[in-house]
């Protein structure tokens, strides 16, 4: 068979339309972020103590025995994962099938969401592999090799999200793409994907580093810390939901090929 010749993506369309599309969408999105913001919010907030009661009992060199807390910030880190899967498929849908396709506060769960966290938890867990190797390796360098390797091992999970991109939503649609298909049909244009990914990651990290200084220069981070932890939230959700539909907005360009 004679494959279509592939298009090229543009970079710059390709953002504005992905923003206009969240725009666009503003209110569904508020409708589908209400209870996944909710369950981050019961998420983050233990998980954040456990984890700062774990690195004040630690020791240098020395493991728990019985693992300490963390079996804990693995439980809390799943639930994460699985709201963020659910928040994407309901997002997903409605931004190609509409309000139909994600009804109500999106708590009409199916099989499609499971299908969806699997494959989320199955590249986390393999790009959080990637960086315990990492780690070990560059672990004579002191914590800039750790920062490194934190670094490399999120630049290959965004580089699988962006090659698979076309199976994570046909998952989402009820249409599944394999994911040899999937990486086969965006080889060539995953680095402009990466590169879209990242430039509304950026300004977002900017906005959260200037909350974080406003609250902690003015103590609310003491006297409010569940709005911080909320607002961090919101602003987790509002980048997954831009980067969603520049997904989205490139999707089309994956159909065309016949091979």
């Amino acid at each position: 068979m004679i494959a279509e010749p592939k298009r090229e993506i543009l970079l710059g369309p390709l953002l504005r339309a992905g923003l206009r599309r969240s725009w666009e969408a503003r209110d569904h999105f508020l409708r589908l972020a209400i209870v996944p913001l909710a369950a981050l919010l019961g998420i983050l907030v233990p998980l954040q103590q456990v984890m700062l009661e774990a690195m004040a009992k630690a020791q240098p060199n020395q493991m728990p025995e019985d693992g300490g807390a963390m079996p804990l910030i693995a439980l809390l880190a799943i639930a994460y994962a699985a709201t963020l899967a659910v928040f994407s498929v309901n997002w997903l849908r409605q931004l190609t099938l509409g309000m139909e396709a994600a009804p109500g506060i999106g708590l009409a769960l199916s099989g499609r969401h499971f299908r969806f966290f699997l494959l989320f938890l199955a590249t986390s867990i393999g790009s959080g592999f990637v960086a315990v190797i990492l780690m070990l390796v560059l672990a004579g360098f002191g914590m800039p090799g750790v920062m490194a390797a934190l670094l490399a091992s999120l630049l290959i999970w965004a580089a699988l999200v962006v090659r698979l991109s076309p199976g994570w939503i046909g998952i989402a649609l009820d249409a599944p793409m394999p994911l040899k298909t999937a990486w086969k049909r965006t080889a060539g244009q995953g680095f402009k994907l990466l590169i879209a990914l990242i430039a509304v990651e950026v300004p977002l990290m900017v906005v959260e580093h200037l909350v974080e200084t406003v609250f902690a220069t003015t103590l609310l981070i003491q006297y409010a810390p569940l709005t911080f932890t909320l607002i961090t939230a919101a602003l987790q959700l509002i980048g997954i939901a831009v980067q969603l539909a520049i997904l989205v907005t490139a999707f089309p360009y994956f159909l065309r090929e016949t091979v």
